[in-house]
């Protein structure tokens, strides 16, 4: 059924059911819903919390202990160092933040209706917009929970290859290979319980705070989109025809100057909240741009060079995953800044030489407001977007030949 045979009911449902979904899994992470959650809630949370940055702790003093002597243990622990320090950042933030996200939810759940009308060409960005947000934030679903059982699973798989079937030297491989102030190869299975189980709390959180910023930003895009077409029929046929032949011409201006106003508004408050969302995550991105380089580069080094199959694959996955997350981060900020420089176009293009004075310089305010295009930035010293992206592949490319040649 497409767009066109669905109810404008039907669609904000199928939106309002996306919403639910992200805070269903938000709750499970103990961070939906934001405001007014349980002692209880707020319990696990810390709890959780205290975990992360204990794993923290324990990768921290693995690489002392390593005395950054050993190029390929650094090379194993730093990235998972550098997610996991991510992760207690970000997981910070929403609950330090919490009002923000609680009002970003409300809005996009209540207030967001006052804009999408039941015209066929706003049904048609609802549920163009509700779609495509709902395929990544089911991919991202299926695919941690196979991440985590894969990360899990990989290196008893690997054991199991190696000691049993190739019959070669038993060794004790890890999820993350972390120090433990016992023999952690007589308590092995212990070791391994408590690597596995953490594992899967970081991925999950990890991949949730991607899943919450990817939607949240699909919503202000879609409202930027609705938004660019309200402006494209701000002066209807039936308004220009009133104009030109001079009837009830008081009342229409009016009409244009509310719907003009309505808009401005909406707009002002996509700026704000976009602006304190930058905010918060701008450390992350920070890191991301400043770690992303560097990590890249040496995981996918360090996987052609090791002669080790099980490290090797380790390697290359850091790899992919950190490409990954880099690319998300990258292209968030390009979608917003996309749609916000195109609503400046439905602005311009707007059939405004029928408007009344007072519209024109509206218009025109409302049109030097807009050349400022929404982005997300690393702490506003670089927008993350597309180009951030070439630019961290180029530069982690040029690293990696460097070590190339520096090793032959």
């Amino acid at each position: 059924m497409t767009a066109v045979d669905k109810s404008y009911n039907t669609l904000k449902n199928e939106f309002l059911f996306e919403m639910d979904y992200i805070s269903n899994i938000g709750t499970k992470m103990f961070i939906c819903p934001f405001i007014g959650r349980s002692k209880r809630t707020v319990f696990y949370y810390y709890f959780t919390y205290s975990l992360i940055l204990l794993t923290v702790t324990q990768l921290s003093v693995t690489l002392c202990l390593i005395g950054f002597s050993d190029w390929f243990e650094i090379v194993n622990i730093a990235p998972n160092l550098g997610v996991c320090l991510m992760i207690l950042i970000k997981y910070k933030k929403i609950h330090d933040n919490k009002e923000l996200y609680d009002q970003i939810f409300k809005h996009f759940r209540d207030d967001l209706w006052e804009a999408i009308s039941d015209s066929l060409e706003h049904k048609r960005i609802l549920s163009r917009y509700t779609q495509m947000t709902k395929l990544i934030i089911r991919f991202e679903f299926y695919y941690t929970i196979g991440l985590a059982i894969v990360v899990d699973l990989f290196p008893r798989i690997i054991m199991f290859y190696e000691n049993d079937f190739l019959k070669k030297e038993k060794q004790y491989l890890y999820p993350f290979d972390g120090w433990y102030p016992f023999d952690k190869i007589q308590w092995f299975y212990a070791a391994y319980l408590w690597e596995s189980f953490m594992t899967t709390v970081v991925i999950f959180i990890f991949v949730f705070v991607n899943m919450l910023h990817v939607s949240y930003t699909r919503y202000i895009c879609m409202e930027l989109k609705i938004l660019g077409n309200t402006m494209e029929g701000l002066i209807s046929k039936k308004d220009v025809k009133d104009i030109k032949k001079g009837r009830d011409v008081k009342n229409v201006h009016y009409k244009i100057r509310q719907k003009l106003r309505f808009v401005i508004v909406k707009h002002q408050f996509l700026a704000k909240i976009t602006a304190d969302l930058n905010e918060v995550l701008g450390d992350g991105m920070l890191l991301t741009y400043i770690f992303g380089s560097v990590f890249i580069c040496l995981t996918a080094f360090t996987a052609t060079v090791v002669d080790d199959l099980y490290k090797s694959l380790r390697y290359f996955s850091f790899f992919c995953s950190l490409l990954v997350e880099v690319f998300f981060q990258c292209i968030m900020g390009q979608l917003l800044t996309n749609h916000s420089e195109k609503l400046e176009t439905a602005i311009y293009f707007a059939d405004w030489v029928y408007a009344d004075e007072s519209t024109k310089k509206m218009l025109f305010i409302f049109l030097m407001r807009a050349q400022k295009p929404f982005a997300f930035t690393a702490k506003g010293y670089l927008n993350m977007n597309l180009d951030t992206f070439s630019g961290i592949c180029s530069l982690s490319y040029q690293f990696f030949n460097l070590l190339r040649t520096a090793s032959e």
